[in-house]
């Protein structure tokens, strides 16, 4: 239960790495082997903790529908997420590519290429990390002001935006992913969703998720934003997934990888 609890504790300051989280709470569960009365508590107090992380509600979702002894299962897949490698192997030869923050996936695809050239929107002081991670792979990376996001954005073919979860009514993202769309489809440059296992949410839980993670009152306050889906252009934008890159008005681009559980979703206080 403590490790749980640290679980739950974790990433409270801002976005976490989803990957981690839900390899912790795996351990965590395989442990305390939680009754399923229980389970449905403690699933929900890990969303109600971690709202944004999409890959939480699905691991949820799948538990609650299914029984803990899916478990270990569920744990695999997320260990053998596949869409960084998609994503890297789809990207266009030597490309120059705008991202903001420090995006787990989206990072880890773009150190895999070395003919790309990264400019890192440096938004709340979070490309640090990113930075840091493409020296050691020897990517070509610049950091960008957030003042200088439009001619970055302009001067770039292609645009990356992560998800922390998403549905076909738009996606969570790091805050300041909203402007970063915007500005790529006034400028015509192409964005490519990174939406990895877990994060594709039916649209309850998406929505659940949306409105616990991203205050109503001043939304500006959280670590997430709301980029809804009228924000991409369907006919030009793409999906990277655990399945391949698709585009993002096609139907497998935000097909739920969870069914929809009510009893996850935190009743209202």
């Amino acid at each position: 239960m403590e490790r749980l609890r640290h679980v739950a504790r974790a990433g409270a300051s801002g976005p976490v790495d989803a990957a981690i989280v839900v390899a912790e709470t795996v351990e965590a569960l395989a442990r305390l082997r939680p009754e399923p009365a229980e389970l449905v508590n403690v699933c929900r107090q890990l969303v109600q903790r971690h709202p944004a992380c999409g890959p939480l509600w699905w691991l949820g979702a799948h538990l609650l529908s299914g029984g803990i002894e899916r478990l270990r299962d569920l744990g695999s897949a997320i260990d053998a997420e596949r869409t960084e490698l998609h994503l890297a192997a789809a990207l266009p030869d030597g490309a120059t590519v705008v991202t903001i923050g420090c995006p787990d996936i989206a990072a880890r695809g773009l150190a895999r290429r070395g003919d790309v050239r990264v400019l890192a929107v440096d938004a709340g002081a979070a490309a640090t990390a990113l930075v840091r991670l493409l020296d050691r792979a020897e990517v070509a990376v610049d950091v960008v002001d957030p003042a200088a996001l439009v001619p970055a954005v302009r001067a770039a073919e292609l645009v990356l935006v992560e998800a922390t979860a998403c549905s076909a009514a738009g996606a969570l993202t790091q805050m300041g992913g909203g402007v970063l769309v915007a500005a790529a489809r006034a400028a015509g440059t192409p964005v490519w969703l990174v939406a990895g296992r877990g994060t594709r949410l039916p649209g309850g839980l998406f929505d659940a998720a949306a409105s616990l993670a991203v205050p109503c009152d001043e939304p500006w306050l959280g670590s997430v934003e709301l980029v809804p889906f009228d924000a991409f252009d369907p006919a030009r934008d793409k999906v990277a997934g655990p399945d391949g890159v698709v585009l993002l008005g096609a139907t497998a681009a935000f097909t739920a990888e969870c069914p929809f559980t009510p009893e996850l979703v935190p009743p209202h206080p």
